[in-house]
C-alpha cells in the first residue's frame, strides 16, 4: 500500500523517500519523495510527457546528469524548500538494466484514462495525511503530461495552487496530432520564406531549415524541392498528400484492439487504446483545465516541433481567463527549453525561473 518513510511536516532529510501507491485499478505506482533539507513549504508534482519515462525523465544527449530532466529540476526546487515528486510511468522499471525497462504486462492498462487517474493518485498521496500531507502542491507538467494533469483537473479534484506547464498543450489531442501529421512541415517551410515572398527557395531552406520545427528529423533532403522552390501551391498539394495519409493512418489504427500493444508486441510502451485517444478525444484541454481556477504559467521555446505556443493561446482564448494563463516565449528554444527542437536539456536560467515560479506559489 502506501510506503513513505517520513511525512512532509518532519521531512528533514535530503534523502529521497521512496513510495509505492496504488491507482484506482490497483496498478502500483512508485517513485520517490525529494525532500528539502528543512522544513517542506510545499510539494511539486513532475509529471511527463510522451515515452516510457522513469522518475528521472532523462530526455537529452548531453551525456550529462542535466539529461535527466526532473531529476535536475528536483535539485533546484529542493533548494527552495520545496519537495519534489516524481514517479515512474506506469509500465516503465527505475533503476534496471535497459533490456527490463519496460514492463510489457503492463501495456494493456497504459490507457489516456489510467494515466490520468495515475497523476490523480498520486496527488490525493501527497496532500494526504497518510502522504506527505502537503497544504500547497504545484504541477509542472511537460508536453503530454499536461493532458494528464487536465484529466485530474476534469476529474474534479481539488485546485492546486500552480500549475506550469512546458510545452504543454491547450488545443485537443486530435488537434495537435493533426498538425504534426499534416501542418507541421508545410508551416515550418513557410518559416524558411525569409523574404515573405511566397516562395520559398532551396537557398532559403539551406539557411534556415534548423529553426523550424521539421528541423526535428534532422534531414534536410527531404525540404529540397527537385524545381530548386516551393511555391503556395506546392504547401498546399502537401498539406493534402500529408492529410490524406494521415486519414489512412488512422483507418488502420481504428481496427486494432484497444488493449493490444502500441506500437507493437515488440515494444509495448502503450494500448492501442492510448493511441487512439489522440485520434478521437477532440475537447480541447483548456476546457478541461477551465474546471479550475488555479494560475497557470506555461513556457514555450520557438523552435519546438511538437506544440506551437501560436495554437494554444488561440485554444486558451475565451475559455481560459487571460488572468488565470501567463504565456512565457523562450526564443531559441525547444519543446524541452533547451537549445534542441525537442530534447533537454533545459537552459538552465529557465529551470531556475520554473523553480522560482513554484516556490512563489507556496510561500510556506
Amino acid at each position: 500500500m502506501l510506503v513513505l518513510a517520513a511525512s512532509l511536516a518532519l521531512a528533514v532529510s535530503p534523502d529521497p523517500q521512496p513510495f509505492a501507491i496504488p491507482s484506482a485499478d490497483g496498478y502500483v505506482l512508485t517513485g520517490e519523495a525529494d525532500l528539502p533539507e528543512g522544513p517542506s513549504r510545499g510539494a511539486v508534482i513532475l509529471v511527463a510527457g510522451t515515452g516510457a519515462f522513469d522518475r528521472d525523465a532523462s530526455f537529452g544527449r548531453s551525456g550529462t546528469a542535466r539529461d535527466k530532466l526532473f531529476a535536475d529540476l528536483a535539485q533546484r526546487l529542493n533548494a527552495r524548500g520545496l519537495t519534489a515528486v516524481r514517479f515512474d510511468r506506469r509500465g516503465v522499471r527505475h533503476g534496471v538494466p535497459p533490456a527490463e525497462i519496460i514492463d510489457a504486462a503492463a501495456a494493456p492498462t497504459v490507457t489516456a484514462e489510467n494515466l490520468s487517474r495515475d497523476v490523480g493518485a498520486i496527488y490525493d498521496w501527497t496532500r494526504s495525511s497518510t502522504g506527505l500531507g502537503a497544504r500547497c502542491v504545484v504541477f509542472f507538467a511537460h508536453s503530454e503530461g499536461s493532458a494528464h494533469v487536465a484529466g485530474v483537473a476534469a476529474a474534479g479534484a481539488p485546485e492546486p495552487a500552480l500549475v506550469i506547464g512546458m510545452g504543454a498543450v491547450l488545443e485537443s489531442k486530435v488537434s495537435v496530432l493533426r498538425w504534426q501529421g499534416t501542418g507541421r512541415d508545410a508551416d515550418s517551410l513557410a518559416m524558411m520564406d525569409a523574404d515573405g515572398d511566397g516562395v520559398i527557395t532551396n537557398e532559403e531552406i539551406r539557411a534556415n531549415w534548423t529553426k523550424t520545427p521539421s528541423a526535428v528529423f534532422e534531414r534536410l533532403d527531404p525540404f529540397l524541392h527537385p524545381t530548386g522552390a516551393w511555391t503556395v501551391a506546392d504547401l498546399e498539394l502537401l498539406r493534402a498528400n500529408q492529410t490524406a495519409l494521415f486519414e489512412q493512418q488512422k483507418t488502420v489504427a481504428m481496427t486494432m484492439a484497444d488493449e493490444a500493444p502500441y506500437p507493437n508486441a515488440a515494444a509495448p510502451a502503450f494500448s492501442w487504446s492510448w493511441w487512439k485517444s489522440w485520434l478521437t478525444d477532440d475537447e480541447p484541454l483548456a476546457a478541461r483545465y477551465a474546471r479550475w481556477s488555479s494560475p497557470m504559467i506555461l513556457h514555450y521555446g520557438s523552435l519546438d516541433s511538437q506544440v506551437r505556443e501560436d495554437r494554444q493561446r488561440a485554444a486558451a482564448e475565451g475559455v481560459l481567463p487571460a488572468t488565470q494563463v501567463r504565456f512565457i516565449s523562450h526564443p531559441d528554444r525547444g519543446h524541452s527549453l533547451g537549445t534542441e527542437t525537442l530534447l533537454g536539456p533545459l537552459d538552465e536560467a529557465i529551470a531556475d525561473q520554473i523553480a522560482d515560479e513554484a516556490a512563489a506559489a507556496c510561500p510556506g
